[in-house]
């Protein structure tokens, strides 16, 4: 099982003290950072989920005088690799990355800390670890889902028990664990039968087809777990087609933003998400480099680890429009 290296932090301002205690309390933050290079490799722009980060990564870019560049992989990996190691050579002082899988930047990341460039890895991480990781606790997600899918789908509840589990990528961090911590809670349940677990390679075409045949194969599906919301919603959207909504569930993660997560909940395709909140993760990854900038590290060695609060986002009466935000529309 991938671990998260290091003491978990309860909150950013844990963080804060670990600054405080390495450059005094009268620290000039503005004079440590400005003029320094941040640069952000997601594995794509032009989603809630990495926009949201970057406009809070910008902000505090912009309130403390560092430059903040992003080389966009446009979901493709062996770009990714390339953009990363022209990143490295270009030797900023923090790289931002966002990991596809759990091995492929791995020795990059190695390779940036080795060269005294600090790397923080953002809600997806690496077999490697790095000086920071500010995400979401996907063991914890895992385990929970698997809960409600029992509570729904197993013993007592008339259901078949049958369940569907679509992943972005089966090497993917993410689906590495909550696959790990949802099977341990399934095995617990053996009237809880996992009949598909293929991966959508993020996108929500192939998950709809992928629902589309799990359906066919088993009409009396009970839940479908998807790894990500983006790519979730094209299978609900296979459910309702099949004039099963609400009877089939349709669980999702992701980062509990309106125009996606929320208006699929709203209108049933979604049954629920266990949202990592992206915009608060964008503030704790700005203020994270900002600490990085200004020399924080653990004190033992170990990467520096915030890890973003839950919020679970129920359709139906349940549904509270105040667990989701809004990406401001650009002016």
């Amino acid at each position: 099982m991938l671990k998260i290296r290091g003491k978990l932090r309860a909150a950013i301002a844990g963080l804060a003290l670990v600054a405080c205690a390495a450059f005094g309390a009268h620290a000039d933050p503005a004079s440590e950072m400005a003029g320094k290079k941040v640069i952000f490799v997601p594995i794509s722009m032009g989603i809630t989920l990495t926009e949201g980060w970057a406009r809070r990564m910008r902000e505090h870019a912009k309130m403390h005088g560092y430059s903040f560049e992003i080389r966009d992989a446009a979901f493709n990996t062996g770009a990714m690799s390339a953009l990363l190691a022209k990143a490295i050579s270009d030797k900023p002082d923090v790289l931002v990355v966002h990991n596809p899988t759990v091995q492929l930047l791995a020795r990059q990341i190695k390779q940036a800390e080795a060269a005294g460039i600090k790397v923080l890895q953002i809600n997806l991480q690496s077999n490697q670890p790095s000086s920071a990781f500010v995400g979401a606790n996907w063991t914890r997600i895992g385990t929970e889902i698997a809960e409600d899918i029992v509570k729904k789908c197993g013993a007592g509840s008339g259901k078949s028990g049958k369940v569907a589990i679509i992943p972005g990528q089966l090497t993917a961090a993410d689906s590495v664990m909550m696959n790990e911590a949802a099977f341990k809670v399934f095995k617990q349940h053996p009237e809880i039968k996992v009949v598909s677990n293929q991966a959508s390679d993020w996108e929500p075409e192939k998950a709809r087809q992928i629902t589309v045949a799990v359906l066919q194969q088993n009409p009396d599906l009970c839940a479908i777990f998807g790894h990500w919301d983006v790519h979730t919603i094209g299978a609900g959207n296979a459910v309702k087609d099949a004039g099963l909504s609400g009877k089939v569930l349709v669980y999702a993660t992701g980062g509990g933003e309106y125009s996606e997560a929320c208006k699929a909940i709203e209108s049933g395709t979604l049954t629920a998400e266990w949202s990592y909140d992206a915009d608060g993760q964008g503030r704790d990854a700005g203020t994270m480099i900002d600490l990085l900038l200004q020399g924080a590290k653990s004190s033992n060695g170990s990467m520096l680890t915030v890890e973003s609060p839950l919020k679970i986002i129920r359709a139906g009466p349940d549904y509270d429009p105040s667990l989701c935000w809004r990406m401001p529309k650009k002016k």
